[in-house]
This record gives C-alpha cells, sequence and structure tokens, in this order.
C-alpha cells in the first residue's frame, strides 16, 4: 500500500512539474512579434508522422483531397508557394514523415480569396462530398501526429536586433 502511496506522489510530482516547464517555455517564446513580418513573407510548415507503411496512401489521399484547396490558395494569392518534403538523413527523421511548407504574402500584401473554406471545399467536392470526407477521415486516421509551425522573418538591419522592442516589420523607413 505504501509502494502505491508512493508511486502515484511521484507520477503527480512529475505531472505538475512537466506542466510548469510547458507553461514557462509557452511564456518565454509569447513576446516574439512585436509587429514583425508586415512587410516580410511569413512562412509555415506543417508536420505529418504517418503509420509506418502507409506513406503512398497518404501522399495520394493528401494529393486527391487536400492539394486541390492548395492549388485554390496559389490561384488566389493566398499563398504565394506550397511545397512538399520527405527527411533526407538521419537525424530526427523519426519525429516526422512529411513537411509542408507554405510561403505567404507579406501582411500588407495579403490577399482574400472568394471562397472561405467551407465554400472551397462545398466548391471542389459537393458533387463528391461523401468521398471528400472519407478520404480525409482515412488521411488522419493513418497521421499519428501533426503539428504546425509559424515562422515571421526576423529583420537583421534592425539595429538593436531584438525581439522585445517593436519592429517595423521589414518595411522600409518613410
Amino acid at each position: 500500500m505504501n509502494y502505491s502511496i508512493k508511486m502515484l506522489q511521484k507520477v503527480g510530482l512529475t505531472l505538475a512539474s512537466i506542466c510548469v516547464a510547458l507553461t514557462l517555455v509557452t511564456d518565454a517564446s509569447a513576446q516574439g512579434n512585436n509587429g514583425r513580418g508586415k512587410c516580410m513573407q511569413p512562412f509555415g510548415i506543417s508536420f505529418y508522422l504517418v503509420k509506418p507503411g502507409y506513406e503512398d496512401e497518404w501522399l495520394d489521399l493528401y494529393m486527391k483531397w487536400h492539394y486541390p484547396i492548395m492549388e485554390y490558395s496559389l490561384e488566389h494569392g493566398t499563398i504565394a508557394e506550397h511545397k512538399l518534403f520527405v527527411p533526407s538523413g538521419h537525424g530526427i527523421e523519426g519525429a516526422w514523415t512529411f513537411a509542408a511548407s507554405f510561403l505567404y504574402p507579406a501582411a500588407r500584401d495579403a490577399k482574400s480569396a472568394p471562397l472561405d473554406r467551407a465554400g472551397l471545399i462545398e466548391h471542389l467536392f459537393g458533387d463528391r462530398m461523401d468521398d471528400y470526407v472519407a478520404g480525409e477521415k482515412r488521411r488522419w486516421e493513418i497521421t499519428l501526429k501533426h503539428w504546425d509551425t509559424d515562422f515571421i522573418e526576423l529583420d537583421k538591419s534592425e539595429k538593436p536586433l531584438s525581439v522585445y522592442l517593436p519592429s517595423t516589420g521589414g518595411c522600409p523607413a518613410e
């Protein structure tokens, strides 16, 4: 009985430590923007960890059901570039199977597409909505993990270079 109580105390202490650490990490990275990026092209990367042996099926599903949405975004200028990657060597390749990158127009040049995402999905797949839903369900069924990371470029010409000071966002001085 004492062993069970001690074990529960250890688990509780470990979970509390993890929560505190995650809170500190979130707080430490929260100051990053301060006006940055409005004249620079931000980009994002979506990482996918796919069930081993299902990589080709995942790619087929991505290209059939998700890539048409990306093509629409490219055609309407809401994203400037989209690329799909796989790891090329040893390192963190076990952490992810595919990475999709998205280069966006600078915030001051951002456009809105005529259709929002729901309208676009209805437009693209309306007569095949059941197939679309089944395809996306399957793609997410074989996706073990997914996370997105967005990046804002720092303007290295700013003096002093700081994440704490307000930034002109890479815009030329007026």
